[in-house]
């Protein structure tokens, strides 16, 4: 930001700024922090979003006495907990318990709201912050938006985001940015994601934004994807290989295929599983399910599950490993007769008498040594489940509870960003950059989704499409 948009900002109790993908709206928080006098309190939707601001912060060496970041959802939590007479919460309610789950962050908001509607929540909002700085405000539900209006009347308030990009309504209704009670202020802005990799996919990306702009107000429009000089080609459903395509993507340093549904995610990763890995959500539910069902087992019913989540992460399991799941499926550790992988079974035998956490460890680190046969497609949820089971041993806790604890606590949490190919969707890239994307449309993107899925490409685009015209009407 210049010094008289900072200066124009700064002398405002509240600003509303739009920029689009890649226009720098990180760098621009990072400016408002750096010339803050006073710590500010940053807030965004998702934990891979605060990584993004943190590491900006990081990379400009400013201190961290001068920000505090987190969630929506986490700073309304934190909230409502530590004031519950004024919250009102029912503290029975957990995050936890997958029927409890939009119970639970409804009354967080509404407990949040409450609060702030005390005059001493602002007297410690002042005596804590100078000013509220929300990143990607398109995606704020209308309850959250209340909240950021309400704390607007202690603080000042800067809002950041881009109506093209707000695809979280599956969340509750999106807040109307053409209604926001804050004072617009323009900015320059200019592609800056691009201006080192790909000068002109960046301008395109401002050409295809301009042609969906009408879906904004609720009208359909058509458009027809260009080459960009090379940087984008349109791939026919029969025509696309994914080992053909990747051996022609190795020059590139990380490569991302976004689809619209999970299936289609996991399609790809089943028919790859050397290649792509699944891109696990944060609340990686299946961890927290499998975590459940091994508590709850012994004896052979526990090797059973243990195989079982084995084949949700790995191919090869049925295959090489069929004869013991039968045999363990009857009750029986009897493996006498069976001659293939009989390391496997002696493993068993040998585990039989263990401590259940560390025959659990062993059975899949097992696994874990015999990748050659196994071939691994979601390693995240595999290695959280390690970390569990390790956890859960060392601290004397269910791996349900080790589980919950690893993947809740900031403190605790692991990022696998490392993939070199990942299996995505829209709602889990966004905020993210891919050297390459590949677009499946055989099943259609939203404008906004196709819009965010586009520009996650920092140099190359391919689109899994019959045709390169496209029409949009929502």
């Amino acid at each position: 930001m210049t010094n008289d948009e900072l200066l124009r900002v700064n002398a405002l109790q509240n600003a509303a700024i739009i920029a689009p993908a890649g226009h720098g709206k990180t760098e621009m928080i990072a400016d408002l922090v750096e010339h803050s006098h006073k710590r500010q309190l940053l807030l965004t939707h998702t934990n891979a979003g605060v990584d993004a601001i943190t590491n900006r912060l990081r990379k400009r060496n400013i201190s961290r006495d001068k920000y505090t970041v987190t969630t929506i959802a986490a700073f309304c939590i934190k909230w409502c907990l530590s004031y519950s007479n004024s919250s009102h919460i029912n503290k029975l309610l957990s995050p936890l318990a997958k029927s409890q789950v939009k119970a639970y962050y409804e009354q967080m908001y509404t407990g949040a709201k409450s609060v702030f509607e005390h005059q001493w929540a602002g007297e410690v909002l002042r005596a804590s912050y100078g000013r509220v700085i929300v990143d990607e405000y398109q995606d704020c539900i209308q309850e959250q938006h209340e909240i950021i209006v309400q704390i607007n009347n202690f603080l000042p308030v800067v809002v950041l985001g881009d109506p093209m990009q707000g695809i979280f309504s599956f969340a509750g209704n999106l807040v109307d940015w053409s209604t926001l009670p804050f004072a617009r202020v323009d900015v320059q802005t200019q592609p800056w994601r691009w201006a080192k990799t790909n000068p002109q996919l960046g301008e395109y990306f401002s050409s295809i934004r301009s042609s969906l702009y009408p879906i904004l107000e609720g009208k359909p429009c058509d458009i027809e994807i260009e080459s960009c000089n090379g940087s984008i080609e349109v791939v026919a459903p029969d025509s696309f290989n994914g080992y053909s395509l990747a051996k022609e993507c190795k020059q590139y340093k990380n490569i991302v295929y976004i689809t619209k549904w999970p299936k289609q995610q996991l399609n790809l990763c089943n028919k790859m599983p050397d290649v792509f890995q699944y891109d696990e959500t944060q609340e990686c539910n299946e961890l927290f399910e499998f975590a459940q069902v091994f508590d709850g087992k012994l004896g052979a019913d526990l090797y059973c599950a243990i195989l079982d989540f084995v084949k949700s992460c790995a191919t090869g399991v049925t295959k090489e490993l069929n004869s013991y799941i039968n045999r363990l499926k009857s009750d029986s550790f009897d493996f006498s007769r069976i001659t293939n992988h009989s390391e496997f079974g002696n493993l068993i035998l040998d585990t039989k008498d263990d401590p259940k956490l560390l025959m659990i460890l062993k059975i899949l680190t097992w696994f874990e040594d015999n990748t050659s046969l196994f071939k691994l497609y979601r390693a995240e949820l595999f290695y959280e489940m390690i970390r569990s089971v390790r956890y859960a041993n060392n601290n004397n806790i269910s791996i349900f509870d080790a589980s919950n604890k690893l993947r809740k606590d900031v403190s605790l949490q692991k990022r696998y960003s490392n993939f070199k190919y990942l299996s995505s969707r829209t709602l889990l890239s966004k905020g993210l950059e891919f050297d390459c994307v590949i677009i499946d449309m055989t099943t259609p993107l939203s404008a906004k989704d196709f819009y965010v899925a586009m520009t996650r490409a920092m140099k190359k685009i391919y689109i899994i499409s019959k045709s390169s015209k496209f029409t949009f009407d929502n």
